[in-house]
């Protein structure tokens, strides 16, 4: 029965997320539409170029533009009534509205250009909007995250504590393999649907950037596993192998020279070892996000001095080349090799072609098209450009929104991992003054040894998830989990200071 219920929600959840991505891509179907409109060019013409443009650019629009070009030349439709049908079969209000309230203007007879830029307008304003609905959405999630991995973290910290502690009284216990799967194997899984369910609800661009993944999994995480490995291992195999030695002093004079007592070598071993492990990813993460960041900044600066330009009555071609010359940051090394090429005599869709090649993200490469297309079709004409540079502007102002809306989130699970682990560990000195005053006494080295790691594992976790939530990928995480691991690490460099409180109030 679950089988057959699954299958039948297939079709509903398919649907939603082609919803989704036609949300995405609409507001910059419409900016494209606009700009070939704006340079004399029929929508339905920039429809049937769009059957032919990339599929990494518009995923979704292209298929529906596919079916246009189809109905148009294989079945002779006729263009208005092919550009009706697909919206009326397309699970989206956006486009609907623009491809409907075109069709309706063309027949009454007015201005199809102030229409088409109107809509363009007012589409990404609603795009505005649902960034907002959608960073308190993913508020909420961050919030019913922590609620779930701190609460429900400490609850079961604090049963197993007791329950190793009262087997020191020779009470009845729990099984040590229920602690085991609960926090290396139930609390990495609820981190894992969190994940999911923050890629649901935030929007995807219909392309993606897997290098810092491939570094991550071919890199750090067997770097963090062996490191992990060789800094702990000493603490659980008794006797302790000749080899581990040298790891095993390294750990115990670090953990000596930070005041630390016996028990917590495990735990800032392997704060150590994922902290070291994350490096590389984190440096080629932060390369990859600073450059697409520098690249989208430079050509929105690019495209405005690019209409001041080309208003003086030079060939967009010739306004390129001249503005080569000038800085636009980390797109100014494409921007002088695209001048080069076109010195060379090479078509601008050739050139933009390398381009795409060599830059990621989609955002820079959708503005890019936008240009290519609006010069070999619309002629480059100032009006264009200023619609382009409007578009592109637009465009920079809805990611600096989401941004700025999505930040102030981060600061959650810090708060979070540092609760758990000062609560753990004074709750682990506290039962041991308890147990002192009735005469007997704690394994606490035992009891820290064991409970810090799934700690310092959990904040490894909670940085990947927040790095989701905050920056919709997974990879923008690893400087998060940097930081988490590191907040962990000094907690517990802290800890005997509010120990130290807790045993002189007992």
């Amino acid at each position: 029965l679950l089988v057959v219920f699954i299958m039948a929600l297939i079709p509903s959840i398919s649907k939603y997320n082609r919803s989704t991505r036609l949300s995405l891509e609409s507001p910059y179907l419409a900016a494209y539409i606009s700009t070939m409109a704006t340079g004399g060019v029929s929508p339905y013409i920039s429809f049937e170029r769009l059957a032919k443009a990339p599929e990494y650019l518009f995923k979704e629009i292209k298929k529906e533009a596919i079916k246009f070009f189809i109905n148009v030349k294989a079945l002779g439709k006729d263009p208005l009534t092919a550009i009706e049908e697909s919206a009326k079969n397309v699970p989206n209000r956006q486009y609907k509205e623009l491809m409907l309230g075109y069709a309706a203007t063309l027949k009454t007879g007015g201005d199809v250009v102030h229409y088409l830029n109107k809509q363009t307008e007012i589409m990404f304003k609603d795009r505005i909007s649902e960034v907002r609905a959608i960073a308190e959405r993913v508020g909420m999630l961050m919030e019913a995250y922590l609620a779930v991995t701190v609460v429900l973290a400490l609850s079961i910290y604090t049963v197993f504590i007791i329950n190793q502690v009262l087997a020191q009284a020779m009470l009845p216990v729990m099984s040590g393999a229920e602690f085991f799967l609960f926090t290396y194997v139930v609390m990495p899984l609820i981190s894992a649907l969190f994940i999911y369910v923050a890629d649901m609800l935030q929007p995807k661009y219909p392309t993606s950037d897997y290098r810092p993944y491939y570094v991550y999994f071919a890199v750090s995480l067997p770097l963090t596993i062996i490191l992990a490995f060789f800094f702990t291992a000493p603490y659980f195999i008794t006797p302790v192998p000749s080899f581990l030695l040298p790891y095993k002093n390294f750990i115990d004079s670090l953990v000596k020279s930070m005041g630390l007592a016996a028990g917590f070598e495990t735990g800032v071993s392997l704060s150590l070892a994922m902290i070291i492990g994350l490096l590389p990813s984190w440096i080629v993460t932060e390369y990859y996000m600073a450059e697409y960041r520098g690249i989208e900044f430079g050509i929105a600066r690019f495209l405005r001095d690019l209409v001041e330009t080309r208003k003086t009555g030079l060939s967009p071609e010739k306004c390129i080349i001249n503005l080569s010359e000038r800085e636009y940051g980390r797109f100014s090394k494409h921007l002088k090799l695209i001048a080069k090429k076109l010195g060379w005599g090479r078509p601008l869709r050739s050139i933009y072609d390398d381009f795409a090649k060599k830059v990621k993200s989609w955002l820079a490469r959708i503005t890019m098209f936008l240009l290519v297309e609006s010069i070999e079709v619309g002629g480059g004409t100032p009006e264009t450009l200023e619609s382009l540079a409007n578009f592109a502007e637009m465009i920079e102002l809805v990611e600096k929104e989401k941004k700025r809306m999505l930040k102030p989130l981060i600061i959650i699970p810090y708060v979070g991992a540092i609760v758990t682990t000062l609560v753990v560990i004074i709750l682990i000195v506290f039962l041991n003054h308890i147990m002192h005053i009735a005469g007997m006494s704690v394994a606490v080295i035992s009891l820290t040894r064991t409970f810090l790691p799934p700690i310092v594992l959990n904040s490894y976790i909670m940085g990947l998830t927040a790095g989701k939530i905050a920056t919709e990928r997974v990879y923008g995480g690893f400087f998060h989990s940097i930081l988490l691991v590191l907040t962990t690490l000094l907690t517990i460099w802290m800890s005997p200071i509010f120990s130290s409180l807790i045993g002189g109030i007992v």
